[in-house]
């Protein structure tokens, strides 16, 4: 299973797009890995992890066929995870030679609700008979096609129950935590019981080397705590790679800097275009 990480920022992105702050202002002088888009993970090339405002730049930049994405993977319904106007487009005279003809949204009660009523003005009925979104709760677990999607409860937006995901492959799985505050132990030892194999785990980290603490975010020291924890309950081992991404640009750390931190912990930052195969 191979997983990209399309964008690696927080809502505002990086360089945030009305900010002057010193993170920002070096973001657009350096370019490269300084800058970050908002967050979306490619797996392989059939699934999305969220679907930002930033897909259409991907796909540029990437030179993806969305058309092949068969499941779209959405944790909660902030714009930057959750912008379905862009499913308008799937058809009609707006697209053309499809790969795929219907795509899956797996998604949460209050994503569900927001994509239909966001969609509903101008999604043309040929278009909509593509679309099919599917209700997830914390711990149901779905088999699309050859893949195995678990939904898990994210420490996030009051008010909505918002997930984040387990996604398995050929025997590798791949935790997905962005966006979302530390997850209790017993989030894990649930997880653990319902028999995963996590290779990776990519996380939280808009705080950068700041640490958090309980809240609806993460930076790098609850990171830390957290796989000490995934280990302890035994959800993830010495073998398990963990990845930080979703970063803000509040924080006065380059990559350079972020990644010398993180590299003491075993622990891998992401940047857009990031690839690894489990």
């Amino acid at each position: 299973m191979k997983i990209t990480f399309l964008g690696t920022a927080a809502a505002e992105g990086v360089p945030a797009v009305f900010c002057n702050c010193p993170t920002c202002v070096r973001a657009k002088a350096v370019g490269g890995r300084e800058v970050r888009t908002r967050s979306q993970i490619l797996i392989d090339d059939d699934t999305l992890f969220d679907f930002p405002m930033d897909t259409y730049m991907h796909m540029l930049k990437f030179k993806l066929d969305l058309s092949k994405i068969k499941r779209v993977l959405i944790t909660h319904a902030h714009m930057d995870h959750c912008y379905p106007q862009e499913f308008c487009m799937r058809g009609g005279p707006f697209a053309k030679n499809l790969t795929e003809d219907r795509v899956n949204i797996y998604c949460d009660p209050t994503v569900h609700d927001i994509f239909w009523n966001d969609v509903n003005r101008e999604l043309r009925p040929e278009v909509g008979a593509g679309l099919i979104t599917t209700v997830m709760h914390p711990f149901d677990c779905v088999v699309s096609d050859d893949m195995r999607i678990i939904a898990l409860p994210a420490a996030h937006t009051k008010g909505e129950d918002c997930l984040v995901y387990y996604v398995e492959r050929g025997g590798a799985g791949a935790l997905f935590l962005n966006d979302t505050g530390p997850l209790e132990r017993e989030v894990f030892e649930k997880l653990r019981k319902m028999r995963v194999d996590v290779r990776l785990v990519a996380l939280d980290c808009t705080y950068g080397a700041i640490e958090h603490g309980v809240g609806r975010h993460m930076g790098l020291y609850d990171i830390v705590k957290q796989k000490q924890l995934m280990r302890e309950v035994g959800v993830a081992d010495e073998s398990t790679l963990f990845y930080a991404t979703h970063f803000s640009h509040n924080t006065d750390l380059d990559y350079a800097g972020i990644s010398a931190l993180a590299s003491e912990h075993d622990i891998t930052v992401a940047y857009d275009g990031c690839s690894v195969e489990i």
